[in-house]
């Protein structure tokens, strides 16, 4: 076999194992840690789905989502609302909502005072 066909058998081999590996153009889901160890972004087609971060004692839920990933709010007479994370607009059939230890919260992002032991989640997903 000559090394032309040589090198080409290998790149085609090494361009299918990928494609078994990561998907034939399907939806991928990938779980990305950010530059922070402290956060978990998952994304969709290039699209932010979901962040997850721990609670810093004292500091508000939006305010710690803020140092994690670029974030959009909109200003309302009972605070702000998350418009968009990532560039990834909350609009249409799906919003960005905000969990605390599993629980969506009964109160804003900006006005939630976080522990440490809080787990905080933002989900994009239909109301």
């Amino acid at each position: 076999m000559s090394r032309v066909a040589q090198a080409l058998k290998t790149k085609l081999s090494t361009l299918i194992i990928l494609i078994l590996v990561f998907g034939a153009g399907g939806v991928a889901s990938l779980l990305t840690q950010d530059e922070s160890p402290k956060a978990q972004i998952a994304t969709e087609q290039s699209q932010t789905t979901y962040v997850k971060y721990r609670g810093v004692e004292g500091q508000t839920a939006l305010e710690l989502l803020k140092q994690y990933v670029k974030v959009e709010t909109k200003h309302y007479d009972f605070g702000d609302l998350v418009t968009s994370i990532n560039g990834t607009p909350g609009n249409g059939p799906k919003y960005w909502s905000f969990y605390v230890n599993g629980q969506l919260s009964e109160v804003g992002a900006g006005t939630y005072i976080s522990k440490d032991s809080d787990t905080i989640e933002w989900k994009l997903q239909a109301l």
